[in-house]
């Protein structure tokens, strides 16, 4: 299974992920995933959990999925989206899955 495969499986259970990003483990509730303008393919989610770069860890977040390593669906709860962060889907060109 893929990492997009496991992101959209994820949001379409609205479940939360545990994974890898640029040094640092990561607990994030995904809220769309899909292809952005200069066609990378992007995770818009809200880190819950693990660290960041900024040391901001509840955030809304977007994730370059080709980084993202050993995705797995995780049983931390998931948070709900807010108005923000459906508001970033029209960065997305083409959606796989968007939570409602």
């Amino acid at each position: 299974m893929s990492t997009v495969d496991i992101i959209v499986q994820a949001i379409e259970n609205k479940k939360s992920l545990s994974f890898s990003y640029h040094g640092f483990e990561r607990v994030v509730s995904p809220y769309a995933c899909g292809i952005n303008a200069v066609n990378e393919v992007k995770l818009i989610g809200f880190q819950t959990g693990g660290g960041s770069t900024s040391g901001v860890t509840e955030k809304l977040r977007f994730f370059a999925v080709e980084d993202i390593l050993g995705a797995e669906v995780s049983d931390a709860p998931f948070a709900c989206p807010c108005d923000k962060a459906k508001a970033q889907y029209v960065e997305l060109t083409n959606i796989y899955a968007q939570v409602a």
